[in-house]
This record gives structure tokens, sequence and C-alpha cells, in this order.
């Protein structure tokens, strides 16, 4: 299949935020009072929308919701940019598609404004045609909202398209969009997790998309 378009996740696909993550989620509930966090139910929600942390991870109310994204995004963004590297082998791969002509979009959950900076400080912003985050999709994942505003966006095909995620959303998310998908197995979601959504690919290192793209 010639792909022309990679629809990449950004946590635990393209960068290991994890830990940055995981560090927040515990900064808002300190801020909350809340002294019991599950830092495994973090991990497993990471790459969904932070509403949906918020809810199953600390039990946060509509009203908590609001005042913890904004405590969040406050501190996120203070402490991103050092924490957060990319993957080993990911920033060499982005530069050869870019080369081959293949178009880098980012479909995630996380806020622009962070994916931006990151990005930049990785030195590899410039090599996307698209850098999405929440703020470009009013459903999120596995919502294929994102995807196919990129789809319109640039006139593509589904059968050029190929999204790429480390979790069974990211590969729910393209496969109702009716695109192929490729599952990671480094990143947040488990190999046996990613086999029964059935994604099309199944790769252990992100180098491996050169062999399929």
């Amino acid at each position: 299949m010639a792909y022309t378009t990679l629809i990449l996740d950004f946590d635990g696909t393209i960068a290991n935020t994890q830990k940055s993550i995981v560090q927040t989620m515990q900064y808002v509930a300190s801020s909350l009072n809340i002294t019991e966090v599950d830092e495994a139910l973090i991990k497993k929600l990471i790459g969904l929308p932070l509403k949906t942390t918020f809810e199953k991870a600390l039990l946060l109310d509509e009203e908590s919701i609001e005042q913890a994204t904004t405590t969040y995004r406050q501190h996120y963004n203070d402490i991103a940019i050092d924490t957060i590297d990319l993957f080993e082998g990911v920033a060499d791969t982005l530069r050869q598609l870019h080369e081959k002509g293949i178009h880098l979009n980012v479909a995630s959950s996380k806020g622009r404004e962070s994916l931006v900076r990151i990005l930049k400080k990785q030195n590899v912003y410039e090599l996307f045609s698209f850098v999405g985050g929440e703020e470009d999709a009013k459903s999120k994942k596995p919502s294929p909202e994102i995807v196919n505003l990129i789809i319109d966006k640039f006139g593509r095909k589904l059968n050029e398209c190929l999204v790429v995620g480390d979790t069974i959303f990211d590969i729910e998310m393209g496969q109702r969009a009716k695109v192929d998908t490729c599952g990671v197995t480094y990143g947040n979601g488990t190999s046996d997790e990613l086999k029964k959504q059935n994604p099309n690919y199944l790769i252990d290192q992100f180098e491996s998309l050169l062999k399929i793209v």
C-alpha cells in the first residue's frame, strides 16, 4: 500500500510523556487535597482527553474538572519541556519520511500549545504539515473527527492515510475513519491490547514505519 499521509498520535507514539503526565496529575491531585492517586490508572488513561482522566482517575465533578484543567495546563507547560524526549529513532525516521515526501500530521488529545513547544524544542516541528490538539476536535478519541479533519483539510484519499498510535483508542479512531492503522508496542498500550483491536500493522520500533510507507 502506498501511503502518502501519516496521522501520528503523540503521547506514547512520538514522545515519551508518561513521566510528565503522571507528575502533573499528582500535582493537580495535591492541589485539590486528594491524597490517593492510582498511578497505574493514570498511565492507562494516557492519550484520552484530560476530562476523562480527571473523571476516572481523580473522580472529579464538572466544576472541579474546570479548575483542575487550568491547574494542569499551567503546571504542565512549565515542566513538559524538560521532562519529555522523543523515543529513540523517532526524529531521524520523521526526517527520512519527510524527505520521501510523506505528509506528517499529529492527532493528539494534548493541548496544541504544549505540542508545538515540545516539537520545536526537539527540532522536528517544521517536518509536520499539521499539528492537531484537543482544540481541533469537539469529539475526542476514539472519535474519528480529527482524522477526518486532516483528510478533508488536505484532500487525501482514505487509502493514502495511515493512523499510527500506541493505544486501542488510536487504532479505533483510525478504523472509524476507515483508514489503515498501525499500532506501536513501546508506548502506553500493551501488545496484547493492540492485537485485540486488530490494526493493519503492529511494530516494535518507530523506524519500522520506513518498511511500511
